[in-house]
């Protein structure tokens, strides 16, 4: 069997940290195009993205889809990437961007670590443990430093609606480690792919079987409401860039994260995500976040480091 050859763990974290920065603009690129629906945003940048993904790599596409034993994780990876898609992007309208974004991002990595734990029996190391305790921290600390009364643009939040939001993000945050963790699983050794599979055909195939789910999502809600775009001279390029960048390079760039790590630590490097996601609702939104909010942020950092410790120490 063919695969591709993995990234140094090195070369995985700058991959990962990439995609996170082009993620983190995700939020503020759906802000400039208000009137479209966030399900309708999610499902075109991932049906989309994916469609690209997957025609741009059919010989491994078909080279993972020929495998009996990967199709069932291919589905469930394909499952949580196609919630995950949809329902994020409710979450940062309801809840905001910066809050949004640390929600969903700060508890993909718990949950990959209790998938890792109670599918795979692998214990979490202390070091991921405080790793972990210190982000989810450093996130909490964002959340409360997130000021809904003061938001530029004239945006009022009812607090119940940010409450969903705050559940939807919770939602695709497990989604999100779903899907990461399926597609570490196909990358890994196994008895019916001995050398495992390449990070570009796994990731490429869980996008295009994503795709046709979200691609029908589209195209119904597009019919049911085709006016959502009158009036939305951005919604066009906004949602090129993504497709083409957030969508297709970053999840490329994820591949190349997973071929190097378990999907629990990528998770907890993904973190870098939300960051670039609050300097970002700041910024250019007009989000307003308390000196606590910016202590939380050093905070995710400093829990980012302690993983990186971990793995040079080994």
């Amino acid at each position: 069997m063919k695969t591709t050859p993995h990234a140094s763990y090195g070369g995985g974290v700058v991959a990962l940290l990439l995609a996170c920065t082009f993620w983190g603009t995700t939020g503020m690129a759906a802000s400039f195009i208000p009137g479209i629906n966030p399900i309708v945003i999610g499902a075109s940048t991932m049906g989309i993205g994916g469609l690209i993904l997957g025609a741009t790599a059919l010989p491994g596409v078909r080279m993972v889809w020929k495998n009996i034993g990967a199709v069932p994780l291919v589905i469930l990876g394909a499952l949580g990437l196609a919630v995950y898609s949809t329902v994020f992007y409710i979450g940062m309208s309801w809840a905001g961007v910066a809050l949004g974004n640390v929600i969903a991002l700060g508890s993909a990595p718990l949950f990959a670590g209790l998938i890792e734990w109670g599918v795979d029996k692998q214990r979490p190391s202390a070091r991921w443990l405080i790793a972990t305790a210190i982000t989810v921290a450093g996130g909490a600390m964002l959340v409360s430093g997130r000021n809904f009364g003061e938001d530029g643009g004239g945006v009022v939040r009812d607090s119940s609606m940010v409450t969903l939001g705050i559940v939807l993000a919770l939602v695709a945050g497990f989604a999100y480690a779903l899907y990461t963790y399926m597609a570490n699983k196909l990358m890994k050794p196994h008895a019916d792919r001995p050398q495992g599979m390449g990070h570009r055909p796994v990731i490429s195939t869980i996008q295009l079987v994503s795709a046709a789910p979200l691609l029908v999502i589209l195209i119904a809600l597009f019919v049911a409401d085709p006016g959502q775009f009158q009036n939305q001279p951005l919604a066009i390029p906004v949602m090129a860039y993504l497709v083409l960048f957030p969508t297709a390079v970053g999840h490329l760039l994820l591949a190349v994260g997973l071929g190097a790590m378990p999907a629990s630590r990528a998770a907890v490097y993904t973190l870098f995500e939300p960051v670039v996601a609050v300097v970002m609702a700041v910024v250019v939104v007009g989000e307003v976040i308390a000196p606590i909010g910016w202590l939380g942020l050093v905070v995710v950092l400093l829990g980012l480091l302690v993983l990186t410790t971990e793995s040079r120490s080994r």
